[in-house]
């Protein structure tokens, strides 16, 4: 079995039913609360990427959970604990007809087959280290280490994800499964960041089973290898149609750049989007897929795959509707160097900049940089791209609002919250000096 400690609760249902269709049993872990951070904290160094130390904690729990049920059920066919960490869509209302005109079903959780030891091996734990040159790329020894202050290290060992993802893009059909994941796992989130805060009441429980079980029928669909994109693209945007409002009401849109797990891990960011949306603000979160596709070409690893992301970016641009468009790494990489050079690739690099600039064009004009605490190089790169960019902002005519946002591990939930808040005050604001002065 392979274990993924992933930071996007949205692709993981998706990821992890791409890389099972290979034939080996993987668990996604996505999600979790604050005793993740707990379990991290005890492992980890407080002062490491906060990324690394989530996904150490995702890891040691994850274990010490199966330790403690295979404790209870010795002798009974014990196995492996349920992945509970999943935070999937709303949980599915039976009986709703959908796309395909059949009943919603609730999100199958698939059992773990029975091992003779519930947590033994053979398990191997493969940590995506999706920033470049920084140290992020310390995240195996670092939760090599965790595994063994916890006492772990006999039931699992780790592995790079780039070394991991290297393996895989050397079958063209399980790159293809893992890109067409990425790419309707971005199309679920662009939905319903772009659709949910503009639908009526009364349609938001029907929008959110929607979303769920398309997420769940593409999943079954990835596992039986039957999954085709760009036809399940078309269906989810049919089904999309008559939700959400045919104009938008005025309120601001803040976009969020960043490292990918800053922007995306709701347990690191604490909840962002959430909090931006209950301060009457819209969120943007730029699409996953280009993002991945940079930071492996970056890295100089496993190409095919990074054609196939790529390729994907295209098919989404193809099937947008009223979300923002897809960027391919070409559309990335020439924004970002507009504002930065080249050369900046430490952390995010200059996808940063690229991402910044892409929502500026595309008329968002409130932006939340949110920056990891241990993120070194990237700080030093991406708080290094807010002021060129600011000055290319001011140049343009553009009127920007670009605020910082650090999450720590040791910083209270709450003092999080009021920076969030405090920004989009501010972006509210500015929403209304624009509309009086267009």
């Amino acid at each position: 079995m392979i274990v993924v400690p992933f930071f996007s609760a949205w692709h993981a249902p998706l990821v992890e039913a791409a890389l099972s269709a290979g034939g080996e049993e993987c668990r996604v872990l996505a999600a979790g609360g604050e005793e993740v951070v707990r379990a991290g904290l005890e492992t980890v160094n407080n002062d490491a990427c906060y990324a690394a130390l989530l996904a150490a904690g995702r890891t040691v729990g994850f274990l010490r959970e199966g330790a403690a049920a295979g404790a209870a059920l010795t002798g009974r066919g014990a196995c492996l604990p349920k992945q509970r960490m999943h935070a999937r869509p709303a949980a599915v209302r039976p009986g709703v007809d959908l796309t395909h005109g059949e009943a919603a079903q609730p999100m199958a959780e698939k059992p773990l087959g029975p091992l003779a030891d519930p947590v033994a091996g053979p398990l191997r734990v493969a940590v995506p280290t999706p920033c470049v040159r920084c140290r992020g790329d310390d995240a195996p020894y670092l939760l090599a280490q965790a595994l063994a202050a916890s006492g772990l290290e006999a039931r699992a060992s780790v592995i790079s994800g780039t070394d991991a993802l290297e393996a895989l893009a050397a079958d063209a059909r399980a790159a293809a499964r893992l890109a067409d994941a990425l790419a309707f796992g971005d199309a679920l989130l662009q939905a319903r960041l772009r659709v949910r805060p503009y639908t009526r009441p009364a349609d938001a429980p029907v929008f959110d089973v929607l979303l769920a079980e398309s997420s769940a029928r593409a999943c079954r669909a990835l596992a039986a290898n039957a999954f085709v994109l760009e036809g399940s693209l078309r269906a989810f945007g049919a089904a999309l149609a008559g939700f959400g409002v045919s104009e938008r009401d005025g309120r601001p849109i803040v976009g969020v750049v960043g490292a990918a797990p800053a922007m995306f891990d709701e347990r690191m960011n604490a909840g962002l989007v959430a909090c931006i949306e209950r301060e009457g603000c819209e969120a943007a979160l730029p699409y996953l897929l280009p993002l991945a596709a940079a930071a492996l070409r970056e890295k100089g690893a496993a190409a095919p795959l990074h054609a196939a992301l790529d390729e994907r970016c295209r098919v989404l641009q193809r099937h947008a509707g009223a979300c923002l468009r897809c960027p391919t790494v070409q559309d990335l990489e020439r924004a970002g160097t507009e504002v930065v050079p080249r050369f900046l690739v430490q952390g995010a690099g200059w996808t940063i900049a690229g991402s910044a600039l892409l929502f500026v064009r595309a008329g968002v004009r409130d932006l939340v940089y949110a920056r990891a605490f241990g993120c070194l190089a990237g700080h030093v790169v991406g708080q290094g791209a807010i002021k060129p960019l600011r000055t290319w902002c001011a140049a343009d005519g553009v009127d920007a609002n670009i605020a910082t946002i650090e999450f720590d591990p040791g910083t209270s939930e709450v003092n999080q919250v009021n920076r969030i808040k405090l920004m989009t005050a501010v972006a509210k604001r500015a929403a209304a000096r624009r509309r009086s002065n267009p």
